[in-house]
């Protein structure tokens, strides 16, 4: 991964902050949000009509617990691979 380290971007999502990436030409965000009066962690591929690949509820308030960020990044949502398959091609370009 470029940009930072997969312990760096625990760390980040942990505490809340989101994450832009870039992954074989395409634009990606992870980050906490509410919608349907719960939070969820999402990994947004942003286009001309973003979609949601990935959705795990997360506590409304404090940490976000490690299972779920496993469970987010183990999740096969970039053509049958994982985040954690494509780490090594992936590009973070922001962290919020």
């Amino acid at each position: 991964m470029q940009g930072t380290s997969m312990s760096e971007l625990y760390e980040y999502l942990t505490y809340r902050r989101d994450a832009e990436f870039i992954y074989d030409g395409t634009t990606y965000v992870i980050q906490p949000e509410i919608s349907d009066k719960k939070s969820w962690l999402v990994i947004w591929m942003i286009s001309d009509m973003p979609k949601c690949i990935c959705k795990r509820e997360i506590p409304p308030e404090g940490d976000i617990p490690k299972d779920i960020i496993d469970a987010v990044l183990s999740d096969k949502c970039f053509d049958g691979k994982s985040f954690v398959d494509i780490e090594k091609f992936v590009e973070v370009t922001v962290i919020y």
